[in-house]
C-alpha cells in the first residue's frame, strides 16, 4: 500500500446541512464511528474499489468520529467524492486514452466527473509518500502532538486546530509570501488551495494533521525529534523580517528532510 499522510476535517454535527445532520446524528446514535486503525487498513482498498466498480465495501456512509467536551464532531470519509477528486487529479497527469484501462466503467468515469464537477470540499485530503510542507503553514508548533501508542514500534505524530485559526494563518503566509518572495506563483497556489479548502468548513470545525502511514517511513527517533512545523514558521517569519538568508536556511532544512520520500511522488 501506498503510505499516505492526511488532513482532516471534523465538523461539528450544527455544521451540516439539515438532512446531512440528521443521518450524521443517527449514524453516531448508533454507535456508528470508525477508529483510525479501520480507516488506515481498508481506505486504500476501499477507494480503489469505488473507482472500479462504483461501490464501496463500507457502504454510502462513513465517520470517524470524535468528542470535544459535549460537542460531537464527524469527519465523513467521503468515499465517492474522494474518488472523484482522485479520477480528476489523475486525468490531468496522463491522457484520456489511458484512463478508461484504469477505469473501465464508464457509467462509473461519468458519475465521478458529475461529482468533481460540484467543486464540494472533501473532509479529507490525502497524499501519498511525504507531508506536503504547506500542510504545516495550518497549524502552530504547539499544536504538535506525539503520542506512544501501547505496543506500537513507533509513536503516532498529529497536528490539531481548528479551521478558523488555520484560515488566519495561512492568509498570513500568503500575504507574508506575496510581499517578499519572487516568481512564488507554485507556493501560493498550494497556500491558496488549502486556504480556500479549509475556509469552507465551519470556523469551528477542528482540523488535523496525521503523518498515517508516512510515519512508518521514518526511524521512530526521527518522528520524535521532526519539528517540520516550528521550521516552516521560522522560515516565514525569517521573511516577514526581511531575513532571506534565514528563510532559506530555515526552508532548506525542512525540504532535505522530506526530499527523498517526495521523489518518490514523482516516481510513482
Amino acid at each position: 500500500m501506498v503510505p499516505r499522510a492526511q488532513l482532516r476535517v471534523f465538523a461539528p454535527l450544527e455544521a451540516f446541512e439539515p438532512s446531512e445532520r440528521e443521518r450524521w446524528s443517527s449514524y453516531v446514535r448508533a454507535g456508528g464511528g470508525l477508529t483510525r486503525r479501520e480507516v488506515a487498513e481498508t481506505e486504500d482498498e476501499i477507494v480503489a474499489a469505488r473507482l472500479l466498480t462504483g461501490r464501496s465495501p463500507l457502504g454510502p456512509q462513513a465517520a470517524l468520529v470524535r468528542r470535544a467536551g459535549r460537542r460531537v464532531l464527524v469527519c465523513p470519509l467521503d468515499l465517492e467524492l474522494r474518488a472523484a477528486y482522485a479520477l480528476a487529479t489523475f486525468r490531468r497527469r496522463v491522457p484520456d486514452d489511458v484512463v478508461g484501462s484504469f477505469v473501465p466503467d464508464a457509467g462509473v468515469r461519468d458519475r465521478l466527473e458529475e461529482l468533481s464537477a460540484t467543486a464540494r470540499p472533501p473532509h479529507i485530503l490525502d497524499e501519498p509518500w511525504a507531508v506536503p510542507l504547506h500542510w504545516f503553514v495550518a497549524f502552530s508548533p504547539r499544536e504538535r502532538h506525539i503520542t506512544e501508542p501501547a505496543g506500537a514500534s513507533r509513536p503516532r505524530i498529529t497536528h490539531l486546530t481548528t479551521c478558523g485559526q488555520a484560515v488566519r494563518r495561512l492568509e498570513e503566509a500568503i500575504e507574508i509570501v506575496e510581499a517578499t518572495v519572487e516568481d512564488s506563483e507554485d507556493v501560493l497556489a498550494a497556500l491558496a488551495g488549502i486556504c480556500a479548502w479549509a475556509d469552507a468548513f465551519d470556523p469551528n470545525s477542528l482540523l488535523e494533521l496525521d503523518y498515517g502511514r508516512v510515519a512508518a517511513l521514518l526511524a521512530p527517533e526521527e518522528l520524535r525529534e521532526d519539528t517540520t512545523c516550528a521550521q516552516v514558521w521560522e522560515a516565514l517569519e525569517c521573511l516577514r523580517d526581511g531575513d532571506l538568508l534565514g528563510a532559506a536556511a530555515a526552508y532548506g532544512v525542512v525540504r532535505a528532510r522530506w526530499a527523498r520520500w517526495r521523489a518518490k511522488q514523482q516516481a510513482s
